[in-house]
Protein backbone atom coordinates (compact mmCIF):
# COMPACT_ATOMS: atom_id res chain seq x y z
CA UNK A 1 0.00 0.00 0.00
CA UNK A 2 1.62 3.28 -1.45
CA UNK A 3 1.89 6.37 1.22
CA UNK A 4 1.03 8.53 -1.29
CA UNK A 5 -2.32 6.64 -1.82
CA UNK A 6 -2.64 6.96 2.21
CA UNK A 7 -2.00 10.36 2.09
CA UNK A 8 -4.40 11.45 -0.65
CA UNK A 9 -7.32 9.42 1.44
CA UNK A 10 -7.50 12.84 3.19
CA UNK A 11 -8.60 14.12 0.70
CA UNK A 12 -11.52 12.14 0.34
CA UNK A 13 -15.27 13.44 0.16
CA UNK A 14 -17.00 10.23 1.95
CA UNK A 15 -20.84 9.75 2.51
CA UNK A 16 -21.85 7.32 4.66
CA UNK A 17 -25.26 5.83 4.02
CA UNK A 18 -25.99 4.37 7.54
CA UNK A 19 -29.33 4.76 10.36
CA UNK A 20 -28.55 7.37 12.52
CA UNK A 21 -27.17 5.45 15.15
CA UNK A 22 -24.55 4.91 17.60
CA UNK A 23 -22.24 2.20 15.02
CA UNK A 24 -23.14 4.95 12.51
CA UNK A 25 -21.76 7.57 14.39
CA UNK A 26 -18.74 5.02 15.58
CA UNK A 27 -17.78 4.83 11.37
CA UNK A 28 -18.21 8.54 10.56
CA UNK A 29 -16.11 9.74 13.62
CA UNK A 30 -13.40 7.11 12.71
CA UNK A 31 -13.23 8.29 8.50
CA UNK A 32 -12.69 11.91 10.46
CA UNK A 33 -9.71 10.65 12.34
CA UNK A 34 -8.42 9.51 9.08
CA UNK A 35 -8.91 12.63 7.61
CA UNK A 36 -12.30 11.96 5.29
CA UNK A 37 -14.42 14.50 5.09
CA UNK A 38 -17.52 12.97 5.80
CA UNK A 39 -21.14 13.36 5.28
CA UNK A 40 -23.65 11.19 6.68
CA UNK A 41 -27.29 10.53 5.39
CA UNK A 42 -30.36 8.81 5.85
CA UNK A 43 -32.87 7.46 4.87
CA UNK A 44 -30.92 6.46 1.47
CA UNK A 45 -30.93 9.85 -1.11
CA UNK A 46 -32.29 9.63 -4.24
CA UNK A 47 -29.22 10.65 -5.49
CA UNK A 48 -25.69 11.26 -4.43
CA UNK A 49 -24.35 14.51 -3.30
CA UNK A 50 -22.00 15.99 -6.20
CA UNK A 51 -18.10 15.50 -5.68
CA UNK A 52 -18.85 12.13 -3.45
CA UNK A 53 -15.63 9.99 -3.51
CA UNK A 54 -16.24 7.36 -1.61
CA UNK A 55 -19.70 5.84 -0.25
CA UNK A 56 -20.12 3.32 2.57
CA UNK A 57 -23.57 2.47 2.07
CA UNK A 58 -25.26 -0.02 4.62
CA UNK A 59 -27.78 -2.67 3.30
CA UNK A 60 -30.53 -2.71 4.69
CA UNK A 61 -33.71 -4.98 4.19
CA UNK A 62 -35.96 -2.26 4.75
CA UNK A 63 -34.72 0.38 2.55
CA UNK A 64 -33.85 -1.98 -0.85
CA UNK A 65 -36.37 -0.24 -2.68
CA UNK A 66 -34.48 2.97 -1.92
CA UNK A 67 -31.46 1.63 -2.16
CA UNK A 68 -32.04 -0.08 -5.48
CA UNK A 69 -33.17 3.16 -6.97
CA UNK A 70 -29.78 5.26 -6.15
CA UNK A 71 -27.77 2.50 -7.70
CA UNK A 72 -29.71 3.27 -10.82
CA UNK A 73 -28.45 6.66 -10.50
CA UNK A 74 -24.68 6.68 -9.75
CA UNK A 75 -23.08 8.88 -11.85
CA UNK A 76 -20.70 7.31 -14.66
CA UNK A 77 -18.12 6.84 -13.13
CA UNK A 78 -19.69 5.78 -9.83
CA UNK A 79 -17.58 6.74 -6.70
CA UNK A 80 -15.61 3.89 -4.93
CA UNK A 81 -18.24 1.88 -2.87
CA UNK A 82 -18.15 0.06 0.39
CA UNK A 83 -21.19 -2.39 1.24
CA UNK A 84 -21.54 -2.53 5.32
CA UNK A 85 -23.44 -5.91 5.96
CA UNK A 86 -24.65 -7.73 8.84
CA UNK A 87 -25.38 -11.07 7.55
CA UNK A 88 -25.11 -13.29 4.65
CA UNK A 89 -28.25 -14.15 2.25
CA UNK A 90 -29.03 -14.68 -1.20
CA UNK A 91 -30.92 -11.37 -1.34
CA UNK A 92 -27.89 -9.30 1.02
CA UNK A 93 -25.20 -10.69 -1.93
CA UNK A 94 -27.27 -10.17 -4.44
CA UNK A 95 -27.76 -6.51 -4.05
CA UNK A 96 -23.96 -5.93 -2.79
CA UNK A 97 -22.62 -7.51 -6.22
CA UNK A 98 -25.82 -4.97 -7.98
CA UNK A 99 -23.84 -2.26 -5.75
CA UNK A 100 -20.45 -2.96 -7.09
CA UNK A 101 -19.12 -2.02 -3.87
CA UNK A 102 -15.11 -3.12 -3.78
CA UNK A 103 -14.98 -3.77 -0.09
CA UNK A 104 -16.92 -5.15 2.43
CA UNK A 105 -17.71 -3.69 6.03
CA UNK A 106 -18.88 -6.06 8.30
CA UNK A 107 -21.18 -5.52 11.41
CA UNK A 108 -20.40 -4.41 14.37
CA UNK A 109 -18.39 -2.39 13.18
CA UNK A 110 -14.79 -2.06 14.09
CA UNK A 111 -12.25 0.39 13.70
CA UNK A 112 -9.42 -2.75 12.49
CA UNK A 113 -9.41 -2.73 9.08
CA UNK A 114 -11.54 0.02 8.07
CA UNK A 115 -8.31 1.81 6.33
CA UNK A 116 -7.31 -1.21 4.92
CA UNK A 117 -10.62 -1.92 3.60
CA UNK A 118 -10.97 1.86 2.45
CA UNK A 119 -7.30 1.94 0.98
CA UNK A 120 -7.89 -1.30 -1.11
CA UNK A 121 -11.50 -0.21 -2.35
CA UNK A 122 -9.68 3.16 -3.37
CA UNK A 123 -7.08 1.46 -4.97
CA UNK A 124 -9.20 -0.67 -7.12
CA UNK A 125 -11.14 2.05 -8.27
CA UNK A 126 -8.25 3.97 -9.12
CA UNK A 127 -7.21 0.72 -11.06
CA UNK A 128 -10.16 0.11 -13.03
CA UNK A 129 -10.43 3.72 -13.49
CA UNK A 130 -7.27 3.40 -15.53
CA UNK A 131 -8.30 0.78 -17.39
CA UNK A 132 -11.12 1.83 -18.51
CA UNK A 133 -9.71 5.10 -20.02
CA UNK A 134 -6.83 2.56 -21.77
CA UNK A 135 -9.89 0.77 -23.42
CA UNK A 136 -11.11 4.14 -24.33
CA UNK A 137 -7.90 5.15 -25.93
CA UNK A 138 -7.38 2.28 -27.58
CA UNK A 139 -11.01 2.31 -28.96
CA UNK A 140 -10.38 5.16 -30.31
CA UNK A 141 -7.24 3.98 -31.88
CA UNK A 142 -8.71 1.62 -33.82
CA UNK A 143 -11.77 2.88 -35.08
CA UNK A 144 -8.36 5.99 -36.31
CA UNK A 145 -7.02 3.15 -37.89
CA UNK A 146 -10.11 1.80 -39.69
CA UNK A 147 -10.98 5.19 -40.88
CA UNK A 148 -7.77 5.94 -42.26
CA UNK A 149 -7.29 2.56 -44.31
CA UNK A 150 -10.97 3.53 -45.52
CA UNK A 151 -10.08 6.91 -46.57
CA UNK A 152 -6.54 5.50 -48.18
CA UNK A 153 -8.56 3.48 -50.05
CA UNK A 154 -11.35 6.02 -51.37
CA UNK A 155 -8.03 7.81 -52.68
CA UNK A 156 -6.22 4.95 -53.99
CA UNK A 157 -9.56 4.23 -56.26
CA UNK A 158 -9.89 7.43 -56.97
CA UNK A 159 -6.88 8.85 -58.06
CA UNK A 160 -5.17 5.77 -58.81
CA UNK A 161 -2.16 6.12 -56.35
CA UNK A 162 -0.61 3.39 -54.14
CA UNK A 163 -1.78 3.07 -50.00
CA UNK A 164 1.97 5.04 -49.57
CA UNK A 165 1.54 7.86 -51.68
CA UNK A 166 -2.81 8.75 -50.20
CA UNK A 167 -1.20 8.01 -46.96
CA UNK A 168 1.68 11.18 -48.18
CA UNK A 169 -1.43 12.92 -49.29
CA UNK A 170 -3.22 12.90 -46.52
CA UNK A 171 -0.27 13.71 -44.13
CA UNK A 172 0.55 16.37 -46.33
CA UNK A 173 -3.33 17.86 -46.29
CA UNK A 174 -3.40 17.41 -42.43
CA UNK A 175 0.23 19.47 -42.55
CA UNK A 176 -1.16 22.09 -44.10
CA UNK A 177 -4.28 22.67 -42.62
CA UNK A 178 -2.96 21.76 -39.09
CA UNK A 179 -5.09 19.48 -38.04
CA UNK A 180 -4.77 15.94 -37.33
CA UNK A 181 -4.77 13.44 -40.40
CA UNK A 182 -7.99 11.37 -38.74
CA UNK A 183 -9.61 14.75 -39.63
CA UNK A 184 -8.84 14.71 -43.27
CA UNK A 185 -9.83 10.91 -43.09
CA UNK A 186 -13.12 12.12 -41.95
CA UNK A 187 -13.41 14.52 -44.55
CA UNK A 188 -12.53 12.27 -47.51
CA UNK A 189 -14.92 9.40 -46.32
CA UNK A 190 -18.00 11.99 -45.80
CA UNK A 191 -17.35 13.21 -49.48
CA UNK A 192 -16.86 9.90 -50.77
CA UNK A 193 -20.56 9.15 -49.12
CA UNK A 194 -22.02 12.39 -49.83
CA UNK A 195 -21.10 11.77 -53.88
CA UNK A 196 -21.96 8.27 -53.70
CA UNK A 197 -25.20 7.89 -55.95
CA UNK A 198 -28.33 6.25 -54.03
CA UNK A 199 -29.86 3.24 -53.80
CA UNK A 200 -31.83 2.37 -56.54
CA UNK A 201 -35.41 1.13 -55.90
CA UNK A 202 -37.25 -1.79 -57.75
Amino acid sequence: MSFALLRDLRDLKVLVIHPRTSEGEFLVDHLRRIGCTVNCLWPVPAELPLGTDVVFLAMEDEARPEIERLLKCLPNPAPTMLAIVGYENPSTLQIVLESGALAIVERPIKPFGLLTNLAIARSLWLERQKLVKEARKYKRKVLGDQKLARAKAILMAKRGTSESEAYRQMREEAMARRVPIDEIANSIISAEQLLRPPPKHD
